[in-house]
């Protein structure tokens, strides 16, 4: 039998004043809404057709209409807590589904190469872990073979979540779990102005975030 594949996107509801708050000085709170929209957007369109594929998302009210904007993936709702612990019950839940293969990949970073997910699917054929860094020292995507689970839960446990030396950390824990790790090409989020200017130099201007993009750019000054 072949084995099963999930991607889980993990999301938010795009809400003005309380999504992508940094990027709100140089935005509005607004267009800072209106811009993580449209990368929500394009990270549901990068997974690839034929793959199983979820949106997982806080459950907030008016969460359910994200189920209408995005009828070909499957709406799930993240668990109670920090990121350690949604991200631990996302890959428990769906390991319970006997998927044999599960990568979650974030949503902060609207030019990410739409080979990387697909890659690490690939790379957890070899191996238990697979992780995508992030320019900043956190990581874009995590993926684990389920034979894994559950001593990988042990990545979430305690973890530095929003610091510079998650990544590191998560390295480490993985060689003290006899986790036997790959990892693909570094990427970057898009979370504060100064990054809006890389995301500007890689964009895709037939995406969603190019075409958004497109009408907020040229009223940004960003220094």
């Amino acid at each position: 039998m072949m084995p099963r594949e999930r991607v889980l996107v993990f999301g938010r509801l795009p809400e003005p004043g309380k999504t992508k708050t940094r990027l709100a000085p140089a935005l509005g709170d607004e267009g800072a809404a209106t811009l993580y929209a449209a990368f929500l957007d394009d990270a549901v369109a990068g997974l690839a057709a034929g793959t199983d594929r979820e949106l997982w998302v806080p459950s907030r009210p008016g969460a359910d209409r994200l189920a209408t904007r995005y009828p070909s993936v499957s709406l799930r709702f993240q668990r109670r807590g920090d990121l350690g612990e949604k991200l631990a019950d996302a890959f428990e839940r769906t390991f319970e589904d006997a998927v044999d293969y599960a990568v979650i990949v974030g949503s902060d970073h609207p030019t990410l190469p739409r080979d990387h997910v697909p890659r690490a699917l690939r790379a957890l054929r070899g191996a238990h872990l697979a992780l995508g860094p992030t320019r900043d020292g956190g990581y874009y995507a995590i993926g684990l073979r389920r034979y894994a689970w559950p001593s990988a839960a042990g990545l979430f446990d305690g973890a530095p979540w929003s610091r510079p030396e998650l990544l590191e950390w998560t390295r480490a824990r993985a060689v003290e779990l006899d986790l036997c790790h790959v990892e693909l090409p570094a990427w970057y989020d898009v979370d504060r102005p100064e990054d809006l200017i890389v995301m500007e130099r890689d964009l895709d201007p037939d995406s969603a975030t190019g075409r958004v993009w497109e009408k907020l750019g040229p009223e940004l000054a960003v220094e």
